[in-house]
């Protein structure tokens, strides 16, 4: 089974009067475990794409299903979101004033039973995405671009998605910071096993994808990895 498959998938936007025309008979399909990287000029849809596998927001006609279940059908949907998806984006999902730590581990009190091993989780995760132990403990608001990229993402893998949807993560930051941020990303994903898509127009992460797609003429196409070899 496909960990997400996409059959005849129309999706559309109206502006007023004006309709948008994003996907037309699109199909796609992502094994389990799977490392994806799409890529494409600006708004040609690949953040419509993320966002329809996330179900916040539905195709007009074809199915959009996520290890089987076709997400029409599905009634609550944050709770679906929290338990089967991480949702990077730049919008970040952190509280300024709260550590890195702090925030991996919000609404947990210290009385609970679990709060030495997901202190310990959190931790592990952060250092794992390069934080030093003084970097643990800095606010938000005290961190440099990076490592609050850094913090969003940890605050994210806390919660072991099955499937990771990251829109442009590194977009704010330039050249090596990137380059860091989104190693650390596919490092740890790698481990966990998940399943995963990266909307970036980063070229050097191409070669790390197990599949590549552009989005042209309102379908996903599948790059030859022959064609990155001279």
């Amino acid at each position: 089974m496909n960990a997400i498959e996409l059959s005849n998938v129309l999706k559309r936007f109206s502006n007023g009067s004006e309709m948008t025309l994003i996907f037309e008979n699109m199909n796609f399909s992502v094994r389990k475990g799977e490392l994806i990287v799409i890529s494409g000029n600006e708004k040609t849809g690949k953040s419509t794409l993320l966002r329809m596998i996330a179900a916040m927001t539905p195709a007009n006609k074809g199915t959009v299903e996520v290890f089987g279940q076709d997400l029409i059908s599905i009634r609550k949907r944050t709770e679906w979101r929290l338990e089967n998806i991480g949702y990077i984006n730049e919008e970040g999902c952190l509280m300024p004033y709260l550590t890195a730590k702090q925030n991996l581990m919000l609404g947990l009190d210290t009385e609970d039973p679990r709060f030495d091993e997901v202190e310990k989780k959190a931790t592990n995760i952060l250092v794992d995405l390069g934080f030093s132990n003084e970097k643990l403990n800095d606010s938000i608001e005290g961190l440099d671009d990076k490592h609050q990229i850094l913090a969003t993402i940890a605050r994210i893998l806390m919660t072991n998605p099955k499937i990771i949807l990251a829109d442009e993560p590194t977009k704010e930051l330039s050249g090596d910071d990137g380059k860091v941020v989104l190693d650390k990303l596919l490092n740890f994903t790698k481990k966990q096993q998940s399943t995963v898509i990266i909307v970036t127009n980063d070229d050097s992460i191409h070669s790390r994808a197990d599949r590549h797609f552009t989005v042209e003429n309102y379908q996903l196409v599948e790059k030859n990895k022959q064609e990155h070899v001279h």
